[in-house]
């Protein structure tokens, strides 16, 4: 145990005395994320919730605005309430150059034409090319289709032919909340664990294959197992470390990246908290176990980062299934699949699922296996000497 510990300090000692290394792998990350994410939010929020829209709305009248002004809060360049029938191509040019957001067109006399035969037709313009344009433009037209409704029924009587009601229960903000968080934080966490590992699991083992300093660790009295398990818990602590700063750095980031009130952390207390690091501790040493394995058969850096990227990719892959699956799997069998069984469990707590223990309890103990596997693979490689005093 002594042993181990030596090797762990070593290791340990390696990354926090290089002030670089710290700021690059523990600080870093989660600044970076944090700084990142409240950007695109912030620019977001800029693109899709302008001040100022422009919007012309030709022949408007007089019973229109009340059905959009309870909504819209911005004050608008400019309502155009009457031009020549030509004008309107020319409005229409001014959307498709940025002109003008929107141009809606009634027909003149409008009011007096209800009712008659044909019926009058509005037109509403935008760019479906200009997030801006086609985002109002969206949003017009559910006024223009309500308006269409009241007037429907004033002018026909009831013109549906069923009532359409709604039951159910309210909206739960909380589950609300965990759907949304579960199509992106289980994705983001895999994925910052891996490269938290990677940044520095290499160096440790193809590194010192490759400046030849893995012989002199190999020919102390100190066992290879405990070299093995020295070098998987030290890293593992680190990437942990890394992971970790860069959970904060999503978690302050979301209040800027997602809408006003859409997503809150408020539900989740000290057990979901729990459950998160311990899913984190178990996958980032299974992640760290997989890299000190490839990093030991690697001749070298360049070939370790080679051999690293692949499983990477396939990493990401697995954590991206999380946006395109409705609520963490039932099915508990599948908990022991590597990466997958994380992403699911981490589904399970975002999403308040009930067999959110359960699966994390399999997930925990599948993954011990693996790592112990993994360490015993990593022993075995490093008794061979043809692997690791490979040319």
């Amino acid at each position: 145990m002594r042993n181990i510990k030596t090797i762990f300090m070593k290791e340990w000692h390696r990354v926090i005395r290089d002030k670089r290394l710290v700021l690059s792998v523990m600080l870093l990350p989660g600044l970076m994320i944090f700084l990142i994410y409240t950007f695109i939010g912030s620019a977001m929020t800029n693109m899709f919730e302008s001040e100022t829209p422009r919007i012309a709305i030709v022949n408007e009248p007089a019973s229109f605005p009340s059905v959009y002004q309870a909504v819209e809060t911005s004050q608008f360049e400019s309502i155009i309430e009457a031009i020549d029938p030509s004008e309107v191509e020319r409005y229409a040019e001014g959307v498709e150059k940025g002109e003008w957001d929107v141009v809606i067109v009634f027909p003149e006399n409008f009011e007096t034409r209800l009712g008659e035969d044909p019926r009058p037709e509005v037109t509403l313009i935008s760019n479906p090319n200009d997030p801006v344009s086609d985002t109002i433009g969206n949003r017009f037209a559910r006024y223009l289709t309500a308006y269409l409704e009241a007037l429907s029924f004033q002018l026909y009587g009831d013109t549906n032919a069923f009532h359409l009601t709604y039951g159910g229960p309210d909206p739960d903000p909380s589950v609300q909340s965990g759907i949304m968080l579960s199509m992106l934080l289980p994705m983001l966490v895999v994925m910052f664990m891996f490269s938290g590992a990677m940044s520095i699991g290499p160096e440790s083992i193809a590194g010192e294959k490759e400046r030849g300093t893995i012989a002199t660790l190999l020919v102390t009295p100190v066992k290879r197992r405990e070299i093995a398990l020295g070098k998987v818990f030290s890293l593992g602590v680190l990437s942990l470390l890394s992971a970790a700063s860069s959970f904060f750095g999503i978690a302050l980031s979301f209040p800027n990246l997602f809408p006003e009130g859409s997503v809150s952390l408020e539900a989740y207390g000290f057990e979901a908290a729990a459950q998160t690091l311990l899913l984190m501790f178990s996958t980032v040493f299974l992640i760290v176990g997989v890299i000190s394995v490839i990093s030991a058969y690697a001749k070298n850096l360049k070939e370790a980062g080679t051999l690293i990227t692949p499983v990477y990719l396939l990493t990401i892959l697995t954590g991206v299934s999380s946006m395109f699956a409705s609520g963490a799997n039932p099915k508990l069998f599948f908990y022991v699949i590597p990466i997958y069984n994380t992403v699911q469990s981490l589904t399970a707590v975002l999403t308040f699922e009930s067999f959110v223990w359960p699966a994390i309890l399999i997930t925990i103990a599948s993954n011990a296996v693996y790592v112990a596997l993994l360490v015993a693979l990593l022993n075995r490689m490093f008794e061979s000497e043809r692997i690791m005093f490979a040319k």
